[in-house]
């Protein structure tokens, strides 16, 4: 119990020092556009490697565009082109914390395809490399486990509660309900690292995703809680790892986060034949599949592809087609190493050249 205390405490005197602290200085790049909207988006100013990979993930995740490689504005990529309303029309952030172990900043935006969306994200980075942290890497593998079930029933029990009330409401929609319903059974799959994983002053919130990403839905759903899960430091102690303890207490001075021979989120920067650089991002990982990109650094070109993972353990990487310019498609073969970098082949159809990222 003293022990429970004692990190307890830490963790209360990290987080009000972090509210004076600001490790990274950060520059807000604002611009308002007569057709489309406003935009303010934050910019690490500095040169640090660790600087550089965040300023790269982020612009490369919610711009499609390497940092320096506008031709007029940060925001042409995802702004709605001239004579069209389909984009992002509204981008805004809110830095959590911004301290010598963890750089967190919030993006949220509204953005139109057939319909009128709202997008939120919070990205979490060690200030140390630029490394993007996710939920599994601050427990240990049984506590990830652990604290995975428990939450999944939290969320189960008030899914299934909100949706007994649906059904006994006057005007119920059958499509909700159907939604929610379907939503109710996939959360046995939830993985926690796709959550906005929040620091908090008295522990971590999760916070799921959306049953549906529709206007219409979020604004229902504000009104209830059927997603987030506040994970107290009490709670915790048991389940995290060495690297969890650094990051929240405040009498470590380097927090060395663990390697794994696993795909993980984040930006990875290296060379095709040893002569062409480039970034690869990757920004979503499913249980069979994930998402990534790649820029050329010389041209900042971002490049679609669809993640496959092999049953070697080995990962595909293919391009998405492109109707309008039919070609042959890019293939990446990669393997994952113990640090977690990358090493492989690309492949355009005609030649095939090594890759090592990192």
């Amino acid at each position: 119990m003293a022990i429970i205390k004692s990190f307890t405490a830490l963790l209360l005197f990290t987080f009000s020092m972090q509210a004076k602290a600001q490790y990274f200085k950060v520059s807000a790049i604002k611009e308002t556009f007569e057709q489309s909207g406003e935009y303010n988006f934050p910019v690490l100013t500095g040169k640090t490697p660790a600087q550089n990979l965040i300023n790269t993930f982020l612009q490369g995740k919610e711009l499609d565009i390497l940092p320096g490689k506008q031709k007029i504005s940060i925001f042409e990529k995802v702004r709605p082109k001239k004579g069209s309303n389909m984009g992002i029309t509204i981008l805004n952030y809110k830095v959590l914390i911004n301290t010598p172990k963890l750089f967190s900043v919030e993006i949220n935006s509204e953005y139109t395809n057939a319909s009128l969306n709202e997008y939120s994200a919070i990205n979490n980075f060690d200030a140390q490399t630029g490394r993007l942290i996710q939920f599994s890497d601050l427990v240990t593998k049984e506590g990830y486990e652990a604290i995975r079930q428990f939450i999944i029933k939290s969320r189960k029990t008030r899914l299934s509660n909100y949706l007994k009330t649906l059904k006994n409401s006057a005007d119920q929609d059958e499509s909700v309900i159907k939604t929610y319903s379907s939503c109710l059974l996939e959360q046995d799959k939830d993985n926690l690292n796709l959550d906005d994983l929040s620091f908090q002053k008295n522990g971590l919130f999760l916070t799921r995703r959306s049953c549906s990403g529709s206007h219409y839905f979020q604004a229902m759903e504000g009104k209830t809680d059927i997603y987030g899960n506040l994970l107290s430091n009490k709670f915790l102690e048991p389940y995290l790892n060495e690297y969890g303890k650094c990051l929240l207490a405040v009498t470590a001075s380097k927090c060395t986060a663990p390697q794994s021979q696993v795909l993980r989120k984040g930006a990875f920067k290296g060379k095709i034949n040893q002569l062409y650089p480039i970034t690869l991002l990757v920004t979503y990982i499913g249980e069979d599949s994930f998402q990534a990109s790649y820029f050329y650094d010389k041209y900042g070109k971002k490049t679609e592809l669809r993640g496959a993972f092999n049953k070697d353990s080995s990962l595909l990487l293919t391009e998405a087609p492109n109707y309008d310019t039919p070609k042959k498609q890019e293939v990446f073969k990669l393997k994952i190493k113990e640090d977690g970098s990358l090493t492989g082949t690309w492949n355009d159809g005609k030649n095939t050249y090594p890759v090592e990222l990192k």
